[in-house]
């Protein structure tokens, strides 16, 4: 064989092995995108549901949060008291804000008793926040001398509530029940631009929770 057609076929060798290599690199770049898409879209998917928990307990009493959405939360908790989950129900109501002259904790009484609940108690509350509301909590709790407590409040907001009450009071025992609303649906969040902000919302308070407030130095409460 000539030596030009050595050279020649021994140059064509290296050219097909690159091309070669150059797919295979190819075809495992979009293997890796394809699985992180899918990771990314996994993860999406359930970013609604991974907020909410829905656990009660037997406890001594249900504790109905200023976040529960208002009457979806209260008829939740007196599902759960017919259940038999607790004897006694707690509605928290703000007393400092008023409406039309009326303080929130007023109107709420006024509800119960129009619809004859009158066995459930007001817990008074001050604070703007779930974080300062379990200083309120623990007062009603101290009150009537409960050491248990299912916490009532919006289906997101249910994992960051449980996780604020037993890092704020860890002397009590908690679960936490969630208050379902036609506006919410974990599942398909998506399918809804009102389900969606919420959701971003609430992992913002998660994750500012979980990564700020509760190292704070004054978390505990005793």
């Amino acid at each position: 064989m000539p030596q030009s057609d050595l050279e020649a076929g021994s140059g064509l060798r290296p050219t097909v092995h690159n091309r070669r290599s150059s797919m295979s690199r190819r075809l495992t770049l979009l293997v890796i995108l394809a699985l992180a898409a899918a990771l990314v879209f996994f993860l999406l998917s359930r970013a609604g549901s991974f907020l909410v928990l829905d656990d009660p307990q037997r406890s001594d009493v249900i504790v109905v949060l200023e976040g529960s959405g208002d009457t979806p939360g209260f008829f939740r908790a007196l599902h759960l008291k017919g259940e038999g989950y607790a004897g006694k129900v707690l509605l928290d109501a703000n007393v400092n804000a008023e409406i039309f002259g009326k303080t929130e904790a007023e109107m709420a009484r006024e509800y119960l008793d129009r619809i004859g609940q009158k066995a459930t108690e007001i817990c008074p509350t001050v604070g703007t926040s779930l974080f300062t509301e379990a200083a309120d909590v623990q007062r009603c709790l101290q009150r009537i001398g409960a050491s248990s407590a299912v916490l009532v409040t919006s289906d997101f907001g249910t994992r960051r509530t449980l996780s604020v009450f037993q890092k704020r009071l860890p002397q009590y025992e908690w679960s936490v029940a969630a208050a379902s609303t036609p506006y919410h649906f974990a599942e398909a969040y998506w399918k809804h631009r009102g389900w969606a902000k919420t959701v971003l919302e609430e992992w913002e308070d998660f994750l500012e929770w979980k990564l700020v407030d509760q190292w704070r130095g004054d978390v505990v409460l005793h």
